[in-house]
């Protein structure tokens, strides 16, 4: 599988918005244990004033020291769960995505060791987990909510592991690296039949902050974690 993946993602060359300045990076890491490949997640402080409670990879803003988007991913990942960058093998880049308050997030996929023992920053990271790659490929676990935001209808994308809502942006570039990695075509659909995809709605993105239904932002700011 890994090596499937890194065939995919070597002949994948996603276009670039030069628009947006609002700039954020994630790491996604992938690990191979036993036979088979997992990714790393993080589950964010329930203290933190945005996203509090969510599932996500380790990563965020760009500060204005970083060079680029990849020491972005780098420093934070280092930051939340103490992985130094000389660990991280970088293995390609998924497409930008468009964050809920307009940030342009670059994902960088690294192959990390499989012995690594996280050491969470306790300020901004409450846990650290790995799940299989291949349980993102059962849809059994998985369910869909629409949303209609001031670009476009969306559909989030939920999988249920082991009493941990994964979902939103996390679930979308899991599910994209499923598809440039390994081919996989889900059998419900990804995108909204109405919309553009969330790939063509980031490249066409101008950076101008549209206001967000509040109801709706509030649902996403304050769901939490199943347990």
């Amino acid at each position: 599988m890994l090596n499937k993946i890194r065939q995919g993602l070597a002949g994948h060359h996603p276009l670039k918005n030069p628009q947006i300045q609002k700039r954020a990076s994630v790491l996604i890491p992938l690990l191979e244990a036993d036979g088979e490949l997992f990714v790393m997640l993080t589950q964010r402080s329930e203290q933190l004033r945005s996203h509090a409670g969510q599932v996500s990879f380790p990563g965020g803003k760009q500060d204005p020291q970083d060079a680029n988007s990849l020491e972005t991913a780098l420093r934070e990942t280092n930051e939340e769960i103490g992985l130094p960058q000389e660990k991280i093998e970088i293995i390609g880049k998924l497409d930008q995505i468009l964050s809920l308050h307009y940030y342009l997030v670059t994902p960088f996929v690294g192959l990390i060791p499989n012995d690594f023992v996280p050491v969470p920053n306790e300020d901004e990271i409450e846990a650290v987990f790995k799940v299989p790659l291949s349980f993102f490929m059962n849809s059994e676990q998985h369910w869909t909510e629409e949303f209609k935001t001031p670009i476009a209808t969306i559909l989030a994308h939920h999988f249920e592991f082991e009493g941990f809502d994964i979902w939103g942006l996390t679930a979308k570039l899991i599910l994209r690296l499923l598809e440039i990695g390994l081919g996989h075509v889900p059998d419900f659909p990804v995108h909204h039949p109405d919309s553009p995809t969330w790939m063509e709605r980031t490249l066409d993105y101008s950076g101008e902050e549209l206001p967000f239904d509040s109801k709706a932002l509030r649902h996403f700011e304050q769901r939490k974690v199943h347990r």
